[in-house]
């Protein structure tokens, strides 16, 4: 009878510890996530006052939006505005870059970096929210200078 208790004891601290653990390891890649996600902008900002856009390739266009890929990004921000761009969240998925709002010269007016949260799935554009929220499967969006969307906690 005294195994058993103890057993019980030792299982009923297991199961309040598990979705804690769980918990602290999802805040801790979200803040991962989201400090990566700054200083990405940082350098984008600090290459942009420079060329006064977030075109990347040089090449301005005029679409309503356009998707940069990892390696272009890098290529125009390293080494000069940041030693290394960091290529995934903390989850291990690659972050997405895109460009929008460009004026009649064709240059880029808004730059947006997405994490697509634990489960790796682009959210509907339908179902982003700006503002925060509580699941951390949900995508994080920084554009121009602030969060959009963000972990509560983070708010």
């Amino acid at each position: 009878m005294r195994r058993f208790l103890l057993f019980s004891l030792v299982a009923f601290f297991a199961l309040c510890a598990v979705p804690r653990t769980l918990q602290v390891r999802a805040r801790s890649r979200q803040k991962q996530t989201m400090a990566d996600m700054r200083a990405i902008a940082v350098a984008w900002e600090a290459r942009a006052t420079e060329i006064r856009s977030y075109s990347v390739d040089g090449h301005h266009r005029q679409q309503p939006a356009e998707r940069i890929t990892t390696a272009d990004l890098a290529r125009a921000l390293e080494p000069k505005y940041i030693r290394k761009v960091p290529r995934t969240d903390g989850w291990g998925t690659e972050f997405q870059f895109s460009t929008s709002d460009y004026e009649a010269d064709g240059s880029a007016g808004t730059y947006i970096i997405r994490s697509l949260g634990s489960d790796a799935r682009a959210d509907a554009v339908s179902n982003i929210a700006g503002g925060p929220t509580l699941n951390p499967a949900d995508d994080l969006i920084y554009s121009n200078g602030a969060f959009v969307r963000y972990p509560e906690s983070a708010g």
